[in-house]
């Protein structure tokens, strides 16, 4: 919980409007829920402990947490898993193949080449069909519970992390190191992104961050 905490009194001293639209943490029965969605996948303890930190955002502001990226409630994220699995049913399996085909792993090996995989959880989004989650189902190389991006439009997915408690660490150098852009929107909110390097989403500074090898 030290990394949560730290991460709470940086956005309450500068992001102070997500820090308060954070929900309270989620209750046991719901953590079950989700758990249940994922038979043989047991949640890392890590997971469970930014969910009993705070459910996700009420979403009452454009900005989240995640650099910009809105923190998911756990009723979402079992949404957007169930969403996700009807979507691969949708396909057949020489148009599903096709679909993998355009997929990539950064580093090689580390997360499976797939468009979708339903043991991808998310727990950040960017309300267009792309998220950043924890990877339940690795590749050979990669690790349970790592930190991947995932979705619509992230072919190349991202291995950023071994695990949330890392994904965390890294984040809070960033920001503790000035990695920081805030900017004043039209619509009267403010945008959350990094500064280096200069993008508008966070999926595409990580993308820059941790270039293809």
């Amino acid at each position: 919980m030290q990394l949560l905490n730290e991460l709470e009194r940086w956005l309450t001293e500068t992001l102070p409007e997500v820090a308060a639209d954070l929900n309270p943490g989620a209750d046991a029965q719901t953590l079950e829920a989700l758990q249940a969605m994922l038979p043989g996948a047991p949640l890392p303890p890590a997971f469970l402990s930014l969910y009993r930190w705070h459910d996700g955002q009420k979403m009452e502001v454009n900005s989240g947490p995640w650099y910009g990226l809105s923190f998911l409630p756990l009723d979402q994220v079992m949404q957007e898993l169930k969403s996700w699995r009807e979507v691969a049913e949708s396909f057949s399996p020489l148009e599903w193949a096709e679909m993998n085909s355009g997929m990539s792993s950064t580093p090689q090996g580390y997360i499976k080449c797939e468009y979708s995989n339903p043991r991808w959880v998310p727990f950040a989004c960017d309300w267009g069909g792309n998220y950043l989650g924890i990877d339940l189902d690795p590749d050979a190389l990669g690790a349970p519970g790592q930190v991947i991006n995932f979705g619509r439009d992230e072919a190349r997915k991202i291995a950023v992390a071994p695990d949330l408690d890392a994904f965390l660490a890294w984040m809070l150098t960033e920001l503790k190191a000035g990695n920081v852009n805030i900017r004043e929107e039209e619509d009267g909110g403010r945008s959350f992104n990094t500064l280096r390097p200069e993008k508008y989403h966070f999926l595409d500074s990580l993308a820059v961050m941790f270039p293809a090898k």
